[in-house]
């Protein structure tokens, strides 16, 4: 057989085990147990202060993480100094296609499957966009610690009411051993709150700047 480049990313669910609507599942046993200490953005990780101890994000512009998606064995040097890597978070916009949207909720999940294949401890990170990809929820473990980003959502009243009514159902399906929040809590989280899940707050590069320059 002729060289195939594999520009499908197939080998990102090898071994996976797959929901009805064919999101690859994410394992019990590959997640996280720990808080860690920090939250950082992977375009941001030269700020790194204490790699052991914290854990590494896809919280930033898709654009940054393109490149790791498709040749993620070039940076496992990378995540392996970390105590955690949070699940991929390619942005599934709502004013996006249903198509466009159930791909990138697809990668997020296929990325972050891979990670933990290969003994890389993760924190799923839950992205959905409309509500074609809420089935995407069948692929996350219940029961774990999950990590939710809230940049970009809680400005705008009505994306905030939407982020809420996501983060309520989100909660329902998976009854979280707790939450990682990476930027603003506000009051999205309200219904964990009502149920007693664990929610454990991380500024944001933006936020952390921010609060540097005020002092």
């Amino acid at each position: 057989m002729p060289y195939l480049r594999d520009v499908y990313l197939a080998f990102l669910i090898k071994g996976a085990r797959f929901t009805k609507e064919g999101y690859p599942i994410i394992e019990k046993w590959m997640v996280a147990t720990e808080i860690p200490d920090d939250i950082y953005q992977w375009d941001r990780r030269s700020q790194s202060l204490n790699e052991k101890g914290c854990a590494m994000s896809f919280y930033c512009n898709d654009q940054y993480f393109q490149n790791v998606i498709s040749n993620p064995d070039k940076y496992f040097d990378v995540f392996s100094k970390y105590k955690m890597i949070i699940g991929m978070d390619a942005s599934p916009f709502d004013n996006m296609q249903k198509i466009p949207q159930i791909s990138q909720v697809f990668v997020n999940l296929a990325f972050t499957y891979y990670l933990g294949r290969k003994g890389i401890k993760i924190v799923p990170n839950v992205r959905l966009g409309t509500n074609v990809t809420y089935s995407s929820l069948k692929a996350y473990p219940k029961g774990t610690l999950i990590s939710i980003g809230t940049n970009g959502f809680v400005k705008d009243k009505r994306n905030r009411k939407i982020f809420k009514e996501q983060v309520t159902l989100i909660v329902k399906t998976l009854n979280p051993s707790g939450i990682l929040i990476y930027g603003l809590k506000k009051d999205i989280f309200e219904y964990a709150e009502l149920n007693k899940i664990p929610l454990y707050q991380f500024d944001s590069y933006i936020i952390k700047r921010r609060r540097k320059d005020e002092r």
